[in-house]
Parts: structure tokens; sequence; C-alpha cells
């Protein structure tokens, strides 16, 4: 068994994609829209560090304690450990998306608000799972089975959380989006690290090399 957030699985594997959007002209031409003020080195870094928050959750979740699969009690043990530091790591989150300081950027506060409350989902769910957890019976096969049935649905609860759209706060809002795409902390979200094969499999070719 391990943890998955969906939608944070996703969120790490999409850019930030600011690029203008084709539209259809319209019948009568309309001026177009005024550049976004530039973002000032207060607004990058405070856009650094909202996303620094979100890319360290998401890196801890890769480094969870093992499942020990050797018995049941042990499986049940590792579990635990498993949701007690991801639960922690969540709620860190949470309380560092609090601390952030005053946005300088006009509507990055409503941005912050949008996230965390999307990691106080997550915070939520894992919380429940370990109380799931906590109620797995380690000595009878079919309740074990079944409680970690019940634990695995609690689980899935995260993939309910979109914080795809919460950033999608953060694309919409221009000065923010700009002062986004030149922070160091917000640079996963824009070049995202290629895909791990699986153990086993070859590395997928880079471009320009031989297939």
């Amino acid at each position: 068994m391990r943890f998955r957030a969906t939608s944070l699985a996703a969120l790490a594997a999409i850019p930030l994609a600011l690029s203008a959007c084709g539209a259809a002209p319209a019948p009568t031409p309309e001026p177009a829209p005024a550049p976004p003020k530039a973002a000032g080195p207060e607004g990058v870094e405070w856009a650094g560090r909202l996303c620094g928050l979100v890319n360290d959750f998401s890196a801890s979740q890769k480094s969870l304690p093992a499942v020990d699969k050797s018995n049941t009690q042990a499986m049940k043990n590792s579990v635990i450990a498993r949701l007690d530091t991801a639960s922690k790591t969540a709620d860190g989150t949470v309380r560092g998306l609090q601390e952030l300081p005053p946005s300088p950027i006009e509507g990055g506060d409503q941005v912050n608000q949008g996230i965390r409350d999307g990691f106080v989902q997550i915070r939520d769910v894992l919380v429940g799972a370990r109380a799931k957890a906590d109620q797995v019976d380690p000595n009878d096969k079919q309740k074990f089975t079944e409680g970690m049935t019940a634990l695995q649905a609690e689980l899935q609860k995260s993939s309910q959380v979109d914080l795809n759209s919460k950033f999608g706060a953060l694309e919409k809002n221009q000065q923010l989006a700009a002062a986004a795409k030149q922070a160091p902390g917000c640079q996963p979200f824009f070049n995202p690290a290629p895909a791990q094969p699986a153990p086993g499999q070859p590395a997928p070719a880079q471009p320009g090399q031989p297939q």
C-alpha cells in the first residue's frame, strides 16, 4: 500500500501554462489588454516561497518510510509510520502557508488561501486514514484485509482535492504569474523533472538521442 495524492501528482507533472491561448477573432477588434505590471523583487520572493512550500510537500511524498510486508503487524506499523510522516508534512505545509506574509501582489493572498484550503483537506484525509489504520486488526486475516480496504478508500478521498484548479488562480493573476516565472522556487512547475522509468524498464529517450 502506498499513499498517493492524485491531484498532487498531477500538479507536480503539469507546468504552469502561462502562454496565451488562441481565440476566435471578434467581429469588432478590441484594444489589447495592458501588459501586467512588472513584478518587483518582493513579489518574486513571495511567489517563490509559496511554490517552495508546495514543492517541499510533493518531494517529501517520494521519501516516505517503506512499507514492510513481512507480516501483517509489520505492515500495519509501517503504514502508520508513512501516514504519520505524510500528515505531519501536510500540517507543516498548512502552517507554512499560514505564516506567509501578506502578498505584495494584489490577489496573492486569495491564491494562498485557496492552496492552503486544499492542503487542509489533504491533511484531514491523512488524519482520517491514520484513524482507520489504528483500527486494522493484524491478528485476523479477514479483518486485516477489510481494514486495509477501508484505509485505501479513505485515502482515495485525496483525489477529490483539486489543487490544480487552485493553482489556476495563480495563472489568472498576470502579475503573480509573472513573478512566479521569475522565482527559482517555482521553476519545477515550469520545468518539471522528466518521468522516471519503472524498475527494470529502460529510460525514455531524450530529444536528439537515437531510439
